[in-house]
């Protein structure tokens, strides 16, 4: 706890926002905390309360440090994303509005083609109803899960992470997806299903994501790896991230 208070200190120094604590709508809407009410409706912060808010304003601090020494090194696509990912993360109104552009323009149009297409494998009856079932689960849950989530950075990531999962995962069996929402199931769409949709969409994704949370660089390593490349991420987020302002970091 010393350590954290001494980091805490050199933080508060630095950024000057001594006044954090009283900052409610940044501490919910920007760091994801949920804050405890009294049975009057006011806002009470205990010692517990306070350590996790420092945590995770340190984790957050930290995040944004990494994309700006990540931007320093980097160049066309990579750079605009990181730039553009830099000013998505430090305003609450662009997380808001980044999420909802995740949503709106990758996350649903993509999910619906799965959801189609999962309900005529439900339809065929016998193991490919049972495989489709499960994959429904599957998919409605991670969803389910990410909905719950406190709004914030994480949030914004975490939904950065399922968009570019089902994109990806889109890409590479979209034909047969196509050749099933119109009533063929292909044998290759199956196995596929089984190999791979389950491997990406395990309920283990979000503990991973956030694990991969400490730096741009993990998170971009990580995910890169499970989607082709980091070309493809910023191919992927180039609709959502092109309809905000990009902010200009001083390098």
């Amino acid at each position: 706890m010393k350590c954290l208070m001494e980091n805490w200190r050199g933080f508060v120094n630095e950024i000057e926002s001594e006044r954090i604590f009283e900052d409610h709508d940044y501490i919910t809407g920007v760091l994801g905390v949920e804050l405890p009410l009294s049975e009057s409706g006011q806002v009470v912060l205990d010692e517990n309360k306070k350590t996790e808010i420092i945590q995770e304003q340190l984790l957050y601090e930290n995040f944004l440090k990494s994309i700006v020494n990540g931007a320093k090194e980097a160049a066309g696509k990579v750079k605009n994303l990181l730039v553009a990912l830099y000013k998505i993360l430090k305003d609450g109104n662009e997380l808001e509005q980044f999420i909802s552009l995740l949503l709106s323009k990758v996350v649903k149009p993509t999910a619906n083609q799965f959801r189609k297409a999962f309900q005529k494998m439900k339809q065929a009856g016998g193991k490919t109803e049972q495989l489709a079932k499960k994959l429904s689960e599957m998919l409605e849950g991670i969803l389910q899960k990410f909905n719950s989530m406190s709004s914030g950075w994480k949030k914004a990531m975490m939904g950065t992470t399922v968009a570019l999962l089902l994109e990806w995962a889109y890409g590479k069996v979209s034909g047969l997806i196509d050749d099933a929402i119109s009533g063929k199931i292909e044998n290759e769409l199956v196995g596929w299903f089984q190999e791979k949709f389950t491997q990406l969409f395990g309920q283990d994704i979000f503990d991973k994501a956030l694990e991969k949370m400490t730096d741009i660089k993990t998170y971009l390593g990580w995910i890169g790896s499970a989607v082709g490349g980091v070309g493809f991420v910023a191919d992927t987020l180039k609709p959502v991230t092109g309809r905000l302002n990009q902010a200009k970091l001083i390098l």
